[in-house]
């Protein structure tokens, strides 16, 4: 088999904290600034136990928006802990010569880090495994031939052919419940919607998923050289 390419998307995401104090002005015979506040205090505290960042003296911190206009007032929206970040360990895979009735697996890893508030991976498939000729691997049913793009399945027979993938690790669905649990990519090119496969809630650091491709075919499966392109689309919340 020929190899499996993968790309990604980022974006980067600031956030913000809040504390109250009083206001100054400054002016001259062309112009004059009302600042909200001059800060007692801000930047970064820690000991051994615990590690804070604070803006103290700031009369109005916090998001504040109307038609035309949005303010982010208070230190925190220009400062972050770390910034939004996405990795993929190995950005192709490569089946090799498969066996009829034998799973061939490969695998890679992705890394998140979301400062925000949360995130989330989606995945597609651009079309199935297909061949120059136009023979293609079908996405795997998985053993009960009931798994979908949004529900997996336990998929260890080597009866039920075709192509799929697994997840374990950090911020993955709940339906994969272990390593036997198997997912079909959603197919791009027959219209299917991204899948989600990592997201979170809350802020994380170098959050990680291992991904596991896996792929059987029967005897008759013509032979040729298959490829396909995954890719995985990384978005941070607001």
């Amino acid at each position: 088999m020929q190899k499996i390419f993968f790309y990604i998307i980022s974006f980067t995401l600031l956030f913000s904290i809040y504390h109250p104090v009083s206001a100054e002005t400054m002016l001259s015979p062309s112009y004059r600034i009302r600042f909200g506040n001059f800060n007692m205090t801000s930047g970064t505290k820690s000991s051994t136990s615990y590690s804070l960042t604070d803006t103290v003296g700031q009369t109005a911190a916090g998001l504040f928006d109307s038609n035309g206009y949005v303010v982010k007032a208070g230190f925190q929206y220009i400062y972050t802990l770390y910034d939004f970040a996405f990795a993929i360990s190995d950005l192709s895979i490569d089946f090799g010569t498969l066996t009829p009735s034998s799973f061939s697996s490969g695998s890679n890893t992705l890394t998140v880090s979301a400062p925000g508030q949360g995130y989330s991976v989606t995945a597609f498939e651009t079309q199935r495994l297909r061949s120059s000729s136009g023979d293609f691997v079908p996405d795997t049913t998985c053993n009960s031939g009931t798994c979908t793009d949004s529900s997996a399945g336990i998929w260890d027979s080597t009866s039920a052919y075709g192509f799929g993938y697994n997840m374990v690790g950090h911020d993955i669905p709940g339906d994969f419940q272990d390593a036997s649990y198997f997912r079909p990519f959603p197919d791009f090119s027959l219209g299917d919607s991204p899948a989600i496969v990592m997201s979170s809630s809350a802020a994380g650091e170098n959050r990680s998923a291992n991904v596991t491709y896996q792929v059987n075919v029967e005897g008759s499966q013509a032979a040729g050289n298959y490829t396909t392109s995954i890719v995985f689309i990384a978005t941070p919340v607001y």
